[in-house]
């Protein structure tokens, strides 16, 4: 039985200042749990090795250059609720004729106007799909599981020690995590938890503003492990450069949410790198 700290010892122990923008999702999220029913016993048999999220964004990387993780959110803190109405299926199914690998579904509901049944709703169209929230409970871990989610994000910054812990109780659930590093000082953390997924978020997670990370040092320190650029991607060309740069996929949020043509935009990406490998 893996034994997880209580939630609140991530938001009341983060170290943050109070009116960090990341702080503040983790109070909000932190009540929202605190409201759950406890988690129940997994369900699904225990994951061992790969699973299909990872498999998705191996096999498009080997055939095109580089996969694309395309996500489905309504708002952020730093921007407000700058898409919210935007059709779950219609954009998601653009994604999908696109040439996307997988989905990234946003779950927060306070910030990001996110919801696990949204993930669930997603499953109709037949990609792989990653929980994205700010998982500081078992609760958390058992939603992601009941919506039918392949894969769980895990953020570094907020798990510190206990990534290693929520990682091995994700895959207990048969979830495949995804570690998110924010900067080198936390690669330990994803080494301990074995991670098979690194996303590198290029924005800074107690100011949401961006900054410019390479695969180089990644790759050296998870040479077997599917790196994953996150934030900050805002053209077809940003993508191909990051891909480009040694990524294996990237994680396209605003621009595609933004975009008039999110299908056109993927298409342009993709074209692009197949080009380039003729």
């Amino acid at each position: 039985m893996i034994t997880l700290p209580a939630p609140a010892a991530f938001v009341h122990d983060s170290g943050l200042p109070a009116k960090s923008l990341l702080q503040q999702v983790l109070v909000a999220e932190l009540a929202r749990v605190e409201a759950l029913p406890p988690a129940p016993a997994p369900v699904r048999a225990a994951l061992i090795g790969s699973g299909p999220f990872e498999s998705a964004l191996r096999r498009e990387a080997a055939a095109r250059g580089g996969a694309v993780i395309a996500e489905y959110k309504q708002g952020s803190p730093s921007l407000g609720p700058f898409a919210v109405g935007t059709p779950l299926l219609p954009q998601l199914r653009a994604y999908a004729e696109g040439g996307a690998a997988a989905f990234s579904i946003l779950t927060e509901p306070a910030y990001f106007r996110g919801s696990a049944s949204h993930l669930q709703a997603a499953a109709e169209l037949g990609l792989p799909r990653l929980y994205k929230g700010f998982v500081i409970a078992e609760t958390q871990l058992a939603e992601a599981e009941a919506a039918g989610a392949e894969a769980v994000l895990l953020i570094a910054r907020v798990l510190k020690e206990h990534t290693a812990a929520f990682a091995a109780a994700a895959r207990r659930r048969g979830l495949e995590p995804l570690i998110e590093l924010h900067n080198l000082t936390e690669v330990g953390f994803a080494q301990a938890a074995g991670a098979r997924l690194v996303g590198i978020n290029a924005r800074n997670l107690s100011t949401f503003t961006l900054g410019a990370p390479t695969a180089a040092p990644l790759r050296e320190a998870f040479p077997e492990a599917v790196l994953i650029r996150e934030s900050g991607l805002a053209t077809p060309e940003d993508a191909q450069a990051a891909l480009r740069a040694g990524f294996d996929a990237v994680l396209i949020g605003e621009a595609l949410m933004r975009s008039p043509d999110p299908r056109d935009f993927l298409e342009r990406l993709l074209t692009g790198l197949r080009a380039e490998a003729l």
